[in-house]
């Protein structure tokens, strides 16, 4: 990928003049002498490739000089939890014009005495609770440069990430085809496993091995009632071979995501209830594929599908009014799709070549135990969309016949 190019492309959208800093966030302490797990900031990897902790990025956008800040590798540590980059590495990924000691933080930061203004990542996430180390680190440049004008780099950001660029489809692609290649995996030992916590190792066990990938986010595997809970996570049920599973989960590869949801018969058959149910949300899911296309808001997409999922469930007597929809489908019907699982472009936003979304009506009866998603995920094209995740058995009919191998 050309992450020098990607961050010309975000100059453009600036004004020639302040300090742009980025930064990759830092360790969040667990417990004791753990941390929890590093995740890089994702616009700072979209922009230099860099998935280390403690790294800053400072741009002169008057002269577009750019220098990346590192940690230094301590021989000693290294013994015990490796090697950080090399500044040499680092220069090589992200073709930036200098990399230099993130000891130097403080020198820089006191250099912004002599600017006005100043662009850092404001992203917010106030409504999910704790702090986001952009807020952190906003305060860290401030309490020395309360002078600064402060410009948010996000929104910028964000508008060109919304675009994918060849690279980042093929890297979509990857991950769809290992979370199909995993799933066919499930499929044929389904009728063998014995409880939700299984189906997941499986999955999971599956994707680390044949492609060296990791999960996108924690897998869902809801059998019976626990398929219509939208976000169920304890997987611990056993399962009951009447009932049907919803499986949400996906593979990444180098933080870029799939993100699939599929319903599957645990004995290898839908009952008629089951199979009813399923082929609503299926006809949903291929009507929206229709609806897809340059020129059309999310927000649009997600009335369509209510209107239609009403329509359908009215149909076959399993709502009384156009009301009830709401009662069995509360949820967005689309996402955008990245190196975020939900990538956070705004649900008003109106569709473009290059956007990756996802396409997932769904069906939840809690009295029936019959939760039922289907989720692919979509590339808008010039004349509508392309279904990435197309290979990824979906027919119930197909479903049932690829289970039977299992057995």
């Amino acid at each position: 990928m050309n992450y020098k190019e990607r961050r010309n492309s975000l100059y453009e959208r600036l004004e020639n003049e302040g300090i742009l800093i980025l930064c990759s966030g830092f360790e969040v302490h667990r417990s004791a002498d753990e941390c929890y797990p590093f995740s890089v900031n994702r616009n700072f990897y979209y922009l230099t490739g860099i998935e280390q902790k403690n790294s800053f990025l400072f741009v002169d956008l008057k002269t577009k000089k750019e220098t990346l800040l590192l940690l230094d590798t301590d021989v000693k540590l290294a013994r015990w939890i490796g090697s950080y980059l090399s500044f040499e590495e680092g220069k090589k990924i992200s073709f930036v014009d200098e990399v230099i000691s993130n000891k130097k933080l403080e020198e820089y930061l006191t250099k912004l005495k002599e600017e006005n203004k100043v662009y850092l990542d404001l992203e917010k996430i106030t409504d999910l609770g704790g702090i986001h180390y952009g807020e952190y680190f906003t305060k860290l440049v401030l309490d020395q440069n309360p002078h600064l004008e402060v410009n948010d780099v996000y929104p910028f950001i964000l508008a060109l990430r919304g675009k994918k660029d060849d690279d980042e489809i093929q890297m979509i692609r990857k991950a769809i085809s290992l979370t199909n290649e995993a799933l066919k995996a499930v499929l044929l030992a389904l009728p063998n496993l014995h409880n939700e916590r299984e189906v997941q190792a499986l999955f999971e066990e599956r994707i680390m091995a044949l492609g060296k990938g990791t999960p996108a986010f924690d897998t869902i595997a809801g059998s019976g009632k626990n398929s219509t809970t939208l976000h169920y996570h304890e997987n611990k049920m056993v399962l009951n071979k009447e009932d049907i599973i919803l499986l949400d989960l996906g593979a990444r590869i180098d933080y870029y995501n799939a993100d699939i949801s599929r319903t599957y018969p645990i004995s290898g058959t839908y009952s008629p209830l089951q199979r009813k149910i399923y082929n609503i949300v299926l006809k949903a899911n291929e009507n929206m594929m229709r609806l897809a296309k340059p020129g059309v808001s999310m927000n649009e997409l997600q009335q369509k599908t209510i209107d239609f999922l009403a329509s359908e469930c009215l149909k076959e007597h399993l709502i009384d009014n156009y009301d009830e929809i709401h009662e069995v489908y509360f949820h967005r019907v689309s996402h955008h799709l990245g190196i975020d699982v939900h990538d956070p472009m705004g649900r008003e936003t109106i569709l473009e070549v290059g956007n990756v979304i996802s396409d997932e009506p769904g069906l939840y009866f809690e009295k029936l135990g019959i939760g039922v998603r289907i989720e692919d995920d979509l590339l808008i094209t010039e004349d509508g969309c392309e279904n990435l995740s197309k290979e990824i058995l979906k027919d119930p009919d197909e479903i049932e016949k690829f289970m039977k191998m299992g057995k």
